[in-house]
């Protein structure tokens, strides 16, 4: 439904399921589109995937569904070379430097030279080899050749293509390459790393933004995971957010503890303030934080002896590690900031156990200017040992290793940060380079966010304010 409302009036909606699901999914798209608005049942037709075996016969096709919106939308024929076939042209037509061959009940078939056909509802598109280029890994990449059909027969340059299961990024690649503009959305933390390096690997990828809207995802994740039978909509959401706080205590193995504003629980003798979902934790938060911790400490009997606390929260401003610990440390504070991660509300990671709270990373960048010349040099990364899993922290030799991808933004405005330049591994150039220079046009005092990604998909950023002349 949601999609319905997104889709332009002359759009096209193409659904890719399996042969378990998509009978169902044919329903629903009949029922929220109108069965009148449905075009094609497309099949992806392969050879090259290993059979089933058994008493089954080889699946080698999945199936396209092609529905419309509107009375009118962009179909563009899609044209497939002629394999050799016997034909008794009775008569030619020349178009241009084309020679159109007609059969014995005079309509046209194909062309001379450019042997070519209308292609029908079977495509023939190879699934992506194991050994090729092309395959990053991820289970259910499609192969480009087949998103670029269904690209170039629904839009045409400069349209805007929306994927919003992009997985491994196939379909914002594609577009890219085709010159539309496009929209690629995903749940899973890896999935968007790997289209924003795919993306990158592009020559002259135009500049695009990474934005991150979970919290509304977060808000009705909590509206639906706890209810409440509050009297009015403060009490609601009061019921609400004491749940939500006990479900992410129980997940972090701490006890909940009442009595304070800024406090939720208490674990190996550090207070813990667990973040509302919809906000990030900001330097002022920090500041009531220590304040609170400072007046808890030592008083009851789940209180710690020293002033500590563990911050968890699912987002953080920008170099909130060190400029928070700054702020816990003069307030002589243990802190610690950790985020919640997104398998928080995947209910079949919580029953697996598979819920780790990860600190932030610390993150320190060397400049060098001269005259309108900037140079940055990343310096060193550090993530607490613990969060690294063991087999992982072996095969480390030295801090760059856990940087999977870091990137500048040379001017940012208090805005969205904007990826000026990266430098980012492959596997084709597994080196990552460290410095980078970078020349302003005009004199003047410019933020700098630089934003780094570890292998294990956490995000730390450093702000830094710098003058050229």
């Amino acid at each position: 439904m949601f999609l319905h409302e997104l889709i332009a009036n002359d759009g096209t909606l193409f659904i890719h399921l399996d042969w378990n699901v998509g009978h169902y999914a044919k329903v629903v798209a009949d029922q929220v589109f109108g069965a009148d608005q449905f075009r094609n049942e497309v099949i992806w037709y392969y050879t090259n995937k290993l059979g089933t075996g058994g008493n089954t016969f080889d699946k080698h096709h999945d199936t396209l569904l092609v529905y419309v919106k509107g009375d009118r939308w962009v179909h563009n024929a899609l044209m497939r070379p002629v394999k050799n076939q016997k034909m008794q042209p009775v008569t030619q037509k020349i178009e241009g430097e084309r020679i159109w061959l007609r059969d014995g009940e005079g309509k046209r078939r194909y062309q001379m030279g450019n042997a070519e056909t209308k292609l029908g509802d079977v495509w023939e598109v190879p699934y992506i080899n194991p050994v090729s280029n092309e395959r990053l890994g991820y289970a259910t990449q499609k192969p480009e050749k087949l998103l670029e059909m269904i690209i170039e027969a629904s839009s045409e340059p400069n349209d805007l293509v929306l994927d919003c299961f992009c997985g491994s990024g196939t379909s914002a690649a594609v577009a890219e390459k085709l010159n539309r503009r496009w929209v690629a959305c995903d749940l899973g933390r890896f999935a968007i790393q790997t289209t924003r390096k795919r993306l990158l690997d592009i020559s002259n990828v135009k500049p695009f933004v990474v934005q991150n809207l979970g919290k509304y995802e977060r808000q009705q994740w909590q509206v639906a995971e706890f209810p409440s039978n509050g009297k009015n909509r403060l009490e609601e959401q009061r019921e609400r957010e004491t749940a939500y706080r006990k479900f992410i205590l129980e997940l972090y193995h701490a006890t909940p503890v009442s009595g304070h504003a800024w406090l939720h629980g208490v674990k190996s003798g550090r207070m813990v303030h667990v973040a509302a979902v919809d906000a990030p934790v900001t330097r002022a938060d920090v500041n009531a934080i220590a304040a609170e911790v400072w007046r808890a400490s030592g008083k009851g009997p789940n209180s710690p002896q020293k002033p500590a606390v563990d911050v968890l929260g699912w987002e953080f401003a920008l170099d909130m590690n060190e400029t928070a610990k700054q702020v816990a440390a003069e307030a002589r504070v243990d802190a610690a900031f950790k985020k919640i991660p997104r398998e928080v509300l995947e209910r079949k990671a919580v029953e697996q156990g598979d819920v780790y709270f990860f600190e932030l990373g610390a993150l320190k960048v060397d400049t060098k200017i001269k005259k309108r010349e900037l140079t940055l040099m990343l310096a060193d990364f550090v993530i607490p040992s613990d969060d690294v899993p063991a087999e992982v922290r072996g095969a480390i030799k030295h801090w760059s290793q856990m940087v999977d991808y870091w990137a500048v933004d040379w001017d940012f405005k208090d805005d969205t940060f904007h990826n000026q330049w990266q430098s980012y591994r492959t596997r084709k150039s597994p080196k990552l380079e460290l410095s980078v220079k970078h020349e302003y046009v005009e004199p003047g005092t410019y933020t700098v966010v630089v934003k780094v990604i570890d292998i294990l998909g956490n995000d730390t950023t450093k702000m830094l304010s710098v003058e050229v002349k």
